[in-house]
């Protein structure tokens, strides 16, 4: 509350207003005054570092199509199909990560946007929505693999169905965000875009999406090539992963951009020029993701996630368990990962006293797990993405996608509820 407040009516800075909530909320834990700034300044690198060349490449692509004229072209395209936001959402959350994806599909979400503020604002929470849910659901994408290798669960029915609530559960949030939006956020144009000043190569607008789509490409070949199989063999896996590496990622994400263009000279690459100001647009996300890494980090090391999830498990409450549990510790922790990595772990031996020690009470605890990392709040770097790329502020972010991601949470549990009736 007191960084919404901060952010929102005080209309600080996100970076200003996380570290003041940060440390508001350490001083509460009881934490020295040492111990807070190690603890936010090693959360705040490792965001950095996970993140950080993934958001100067979605920049330095977004920056490029800005100033490239095929905006209006997509804009209109999308606009026509706005189900193509959720069907790239769901296939580009096979990448490491929700927060990866949409940092690289920056592009598009400018290109759809168009210059109406509430027509970006919700095709940035469509697709950020249909990222987190594919994370939460689609095999291979890493949270299942995850939970996949320790509850030993069956590969086959955890993948349809995980397919199927991943569908579900992006349909209900981008039905949830159409009839939202207009509650929102106003129906006004944004700002004018950048003057044109290159002009692409012909069939500009199929090499401007191939410039978006290509890394993502070898980010979710690198997601196949990991599996524990190595389905594409070792050569390959290794190929694929040095191609998913941020350094190499940024750098093709540049190359392209130049070699696509028509004509270039050296104003281009100077710091006046437009890669100036695709690394100076850049810096907002860098510092918010990595503010929020920071208070991530200090939240986690107060371990009260683990505390109070560890009392929710004892409860018998058979499939809302591993969903109440992995809930817990996401909303209060903020990294799905850790909450996967945790709740599974949690899970494993007592799945037979929960009455869901048979084939598919494994695959429905899997889904349930990736069901309880599906809330989204401000101590979670991707909130503060989703709200640096929509243009929303933290509070009309936390009314659109916070509650879209509920939603979400509700359908998926709801669903759980009526398989776990007809098949456990």
């Amino acid at each position: 509350m007191l960084i919404l407040v901060l952010s929102s009516r005080a209309q600080l800075p996100f970076l200003i207003s996380l570290l003041l909530g940060t440390q508001f909320f350490a001083i509460l834990a009881r934490m020295t005054l040492p111990s807070i700034g190690d603890t936010f300044s090693l959360g705040f690198a490792q965001a950095i570092d996970s993140f950080g060349l993934f958001i100067i490449a979605g920049s330095v692509t977004a920056t490029f199509v800005e100033r490239s004229g095929a905006r209006l072209a997509a804009s209109v395209c999308a606009r026509q199909c706005g189900s193509a936001t959720v069907a790239i959402g769901l296939v580009a959350s096979l990448a490491p990560s929700a927060t990866v994806a949409l940092a690289l599909l920056r592009p598009w979400c400018l290109l759809a946007g168009g210059s109406n503020a509430r027509t970006r604002a919700q095709t940035v929470t469509t697709l950020a929505l249909a990222l987190s849910a594919g994370q939460a659901f689609i095999y291979p994408s890493l949270y299942m693999v995850a939970t996949q290798a320790i509850l030993k669960v069956d590969l086959l029915p955890m993948m349809a169905i995980g397919v199927a609530f991943a569908i579900a559960t992006a349909t209900a949030g981008w039905l949830f965000v159409a009839w939202m939006i207009p509650h929102v956020v106003a129906d006004t144009p944004q700002a004018n875009a950048s003057e044109v000043q290159y002009s692409p190569a012909s069939n500009g607008l199929a090499r401007i999406i191939l410039l978006t789509v290509l890394p993502l490409l070898f980010l979710i070949a690198a997601t196949f090539a990991q599996i524990p199989s190595e389905p594409f063999g070792r050569g390959a896996k290794e190929f694929f992963v040095f191609m998913a590496r941020p350094t190499i990622v940024l750098t093709l994400s540049l190359g392209l951009g130049l070699l696509m263009l028509r004509r270039w000279d050296k104003a281009m690459i100077a710091e006046s020029g437009w890669l100036g100001g695709a690394l100076a647009a850049s810096v907002r996300p860098l510092l918010a993701v990595g503010a929020a890494g920071g208070l991530m980090s200090v939240i986690q090391a107060t371990g009260m996630a683990e505390l109070v999830a560890e009392r929710v498990s004892f409860l018998h409450l058979g499939i809302f368990i591993p969903f109440a549990v992995a809930a817990v510790l996401k909303i209060l922790q903020g990294s799905p990962l850790v909450a996967t990595l945790t709740t599974a772990g949690m899970m494993e031996p007592l799945l037979a006293s929960l009455g869901l020690g048979g084939v598919w009470g494994h695959v429905l605890t899997a889904i349930a797990i990736g069901a309880g990392t599906l809330i989204v709040h401000v101590n979670d770097p991707y909130f503060w993405l989703v709200a640096d790329s929509a243009a929303l502020s933290p509070t009309r972010t936390l009314a659109l996608f916070t509650l879209a991601t509920m939603l979400q949470a509700a359908c998926a549990v709801l669903l759980l509820l009526i398989l776990g009736g007809l098949l456990i």
